[in-house]
């Protein structure tokens, strides 16, 4: 029976990955992302291996809104960083999840500025967190670009 339920969480991850690959086909911007060697299905299923299934029933439930995304994203952006970090090798597709998810988090800052801005109120609790995930993403991909530009200078200076 265990063979059963492993086959349809597959079928679940892979219906979802499907799902989440017509969502970005949406966007201009992941669209110009995924025209190399990775393509946007690669993407889809990695990241659906990399997050619970929680965070996907969200978003089937939200039918992928922005935020949703970008809460799954953010999972997958921990795991990728940590994971540049200690080994500097993150594949092709690792790679664009990580930048996905920056582009994400800069819409969602975006999203909140005005909503907070016409209701002249505070914004409610989710979100507050989605805006701190994504300012912590900014912060972090900053960081990260300049562990890479020193990385890249001390590869360059190893020959002289």
């Amino acid at each position: 029976m265990s063979v059963i339920h492993a086959m349809g969480e597959q079928w679940d991850k892979a219906e979802w990955s499907h799902q989440l690959v017509a969502f970005w086909q949406q966007d201009t911007y992941v669209n110009s992302l995924l025209v190399g060697a990775t393509n946007a299905t690669t993407i889809a299923n990695l990241v659906a291996a990399l997050i619970d299934e929680s965070r996907r029933q969200v978003c089937i439930e939200s039918e992928f809104a922005n935020a949703d995304v970008f809460s799954a994203l953010f999972d997958c952006f921990l795991l990728l960083f940590v994971k540049e970090i200690n080994s500097n090798d993150l594949s092709q597709a690792e790679a664009l999840i990580v930048q996905i998810t920056e582009h994400y988090a800069k819409q969602c800052l975006k999203q909140a500025d005005p909503q907070a801005n016409a209701s002249n109120q505070s914004i409610d609790a989710r979100q507050a967190v989605i805006c701190n995930q994504s300012q912590k993403v900014i912060t972090a991909m900053s960081q990260l670009s300049q562990l890479r530009h020193q990385r890249r200078s001390q590869s360059r200076n190893m020959g002289n």
